[in-house]
């Protein structure tokens, strides 16, 4: 598995991307600075905003997930299991929605997982960048015949960028979903698509990239990104059903790079089709 760093980026992408690999946020860059480490049975979970480390604090104290400090930062211990920690992940959950700390609320529940991949919890999808815990989703980055990009345009009701360029079909993989449904499942919800509409579709290479970085609006982004890249048929195109996609666009490779550089499209979605453009040679590799 391969971590999306900003020196990653630079020494796996095209001279062409330079302006959006300078921009780049990793866990390296000065706002990183802000956000403290939590660790949960030792093992590091998530990263703290420091301005909101004393109210998280008090809320996992009251949701019986007793915080101490340690040099290395946040350290909280829990032995009672998966199903007892999600009741207090939920209960740590709901006090920071009231609060205002839990935007974009879904009631929806992600997987909590080990670096190793085992399952610790579930918990809210709201909290996982609050909290900057682990997350996974899937990116599906899709052409037609003629080699032009289609690409959604997000909500303006969207809580994240609203109104940016996505890639036509996104989203996080639900507690009780594999990687393979959340990918036709999101292609039917976002572009009313399915594999019927496909000449073919694979796993982009590199097929899972980890962002960890904090966000400009704040909070810290921790998702494994599973990437996939897909050529639809003569005569097939997208249509909404969610409501979650403002419109769609089919894009030119040079303009698609155009405004990648300018960040039009969201951080995750600029990766993948920057990365789906230089492995079909679309574009110069200098």
């Amino acid at each position: 598995m391969i971590h999306a760093s900003k020196a990653w980026l630079q020494n796996t992408l095209p001279t062409q991307f330079k302006p959006f690999v300078d921009r780049w946020r990793d866990n390296t860059s000065t706002p990183a600075q802000q956000f403290i480490e939590w660790f949960l049975n030792g093992e590091h979970m998530g990263h703290w905003d420091t301005q909101h480390r004393p109210t998280f604090e008090k809320v996992f104290n009251a949701a019986g997930l007793a915080c101490t400090h340690t040099g290395a930062g946040i350290a909280c211990t829990d032995t009672t299991g998966p199903q007892a920690l999600s009741a207090k992940l939920a209960t740590a959950g709901n006090m920071l929605k009231a609060l205002g700390l839990a935007p974009g609320w879904r009631n929806e529940e992600q997987l909590l997982l080990t670096q190793q991949g085992e399952v610790l919890a579930t918990a809210e999808r709201a909290l996982f960048k609050t909290l900057g815990l682990r997350s996974r989703a899937v990116h599906v980055h899709v052409e037609n015949h003629k080699g032009c990009v289609w690409t959604g345009v997000r909500s303006m009701t969207k809580h994240d960028n609203p109104g940016m360029l996505d890639n036509l079909a996104a989203g996080g993989i639900a507690s009780a979903e594999s990687i393979e449904g959340t990918l036709w499942r999101e292609l039917d919800e976002e572009a009313g698509l399915n594999s019927d509409d496909f000449a073919w579709i694979e796993p982009l290479d590199p097929h899972e990239l980890v962002l960890s970085r904090p966000l400009l609006y704040g909070g810290w982004h921790h998702e494994t990104v599973i990437l996939f890249q897909g050529q639809l048929k003569p005569g097939r195109r997208p249509k909404n059903r969610d409501g979650e996609v403002g419109a769609f666009q089919l894009m030119t490779p040079q303009a698609c790079v155009e405004a990648i550089n300018a960040w039009q499209f969201t951080p995750d979605a600029a990766l993948c089709c920057a990365l789906a453009l230089a492995t079909a040679k679309q574009i110069r590799k200098d």
